[in-house]
């Protein structure tokens, strides 16, 4: 469960606890309990004397929990910043040899090893440590915790680690920018989330193109265009595709505030990414570019919808009465005659208006 990102509820570990013990299944029972306190069930109460009794008597018993127990309880001390609970498992820690006497030249493994446990709290603690003695950790401990955090979606501590890296020019590695990436477009409502995204992805990070076109597509809902459309130049012009239901809304929102060069912009991005807008869009597209007498730009978009075979009664009626206007009646009618054959006569009313465009 934990791999996966749930964390059981006590009544779940209570059940799954007096379950084995009807089975008289006492080791693996305890071994269960240290694996509750690992998730960190009882420590997300707080319940520090809970979990000392347990591992008392997991010894009595004779199984000896593992680092990863110890650390449980040093990660939920550091959450709920209890210094004395801190001290008490970290002097234990030591007497078992799970953490050294004096971590001054240590600082890189301990930090690392909290992180890919995604014990953030102890980790932090330590890193922090680090920071304060002013002695220098690797890049790939910079990376670690950078990671972890995402992963644990702690954004402001991440952000913090994140402008500490770009700062000081540290190298990390690409799992660790993706799980930075992923949390921010989680975080929809983050003010600074489009610039530290583009930053990221000028890095040559990549993400799922549907979790980036999520935040796009909810920019857009905020209104807050000017991030949505610069976030995703940058996301083409990295080569990086996104969900063509984003793509529409901003084509649709240059053609209402008639910035058509936008538009076609945007849509030649699309086209060498091979990412196509929907019919209802290119129809407004279409219709915006007639309007504004770019002929040779609109047939061309319509050649591209014929192509993706998208092509509507109501795509053929807007080139047709485009052509119209500007007496291109030859070509008009050619297309009349295509749109005919093939079964897309629009209803008799529209019909007839635009027939009436040939007189």
């Amino acid at each position: 469960m934990k791999v996966h990102g749930f964390t059981p509820s006590v009544c779940a570990c209570n059940a799954l606890l007096d379950a084995l013990l009807r089975k008289n299944e006492i080791k693996l029972a305890w071994c269960c309990y240290g694996a509750i306190i690992r998730c960190g069930v009882l420590l997300d109460r707080g319940d520090f004397g809970a979990a000392f009794a347990t591992l008392n008597q997991m010894c009595e018993r004779k199984i000896d929990p593992g680092f990863s127990t110890y650390s449980s309880i040093l990660d939920g001390a550091c959450k709920y910043e209890n210094a004395e609970v801190i001290e008490k498992i970290m002097s234990i820690m030591v007497e078992k040899e799970l953490l050294p006497k004096t971590p001054l030249s240590e600082y890189d493994l301990i930090v690392q090893k909290f992180s890919d446990l995604g014990k953030t709290f102890a980790a932090e603690m330590f890193y922090k440590r680090a920071c304060a003695e002013k002695i220098g950790l690797r890049d790939a401990t910079y990376g670690c915790m950078l990671r972890a955090l995402s992963k644990e979606e702690r954004v402001k501590e991440a952000i913090s680690v994140y402008r500490l890296v770009s700062e000081r020019g540290i190298t990390v590695n690409d799992k660790s920018y993706q799980a930075f990436l992923n949390v921010l477009c989680m975080e929809d409502q983050l003010e600074e989330g489009c610039e530290l995204l583009r930053d990221v992805i000028r890095k040559g990070c990549s993400t799922c193109s549907m979790e980036l076109s999520k935040f796009v597509a909810s920019q857009c809902s905020q209104g807050r265009w000017k991030e949505a459309e610069e976030l995703v130049d940058v996301i083409f012009d990295k080569g990086l595709l996104l969900d063509s239901s984003c793509c529409c809304l901003l084509v649709r929102r240059y053609c209402s505030s008639r910035r058509i060069d936008s538009a076609i912009a945007l849509h030649i991005k699309m086209e060498r990414l091979n990412v196509s807008l929907d019919i209802a869009t290119y129809n407004v597209l279409l219709n915006r570019l007639f309007r504004a007498r770019r002929i040779e730009e609109a047939i061309r978009v319509f050649d591209q919808i014929r192509g993706k075979n998208l092509v509507s009664s109501e795509s053929f009626t807007i080139v047709i009465r485009g052509l119209c206007r500007v007496k291109e009646l030859r070509k008009a009618m050619k297309f009349h005659d295509e749109m005919l054959n093939m079964g897309l006569k629009p209803a008799q009313a529209t019909y007839k208006r635009l027939i009436s465009g040939f007189k």
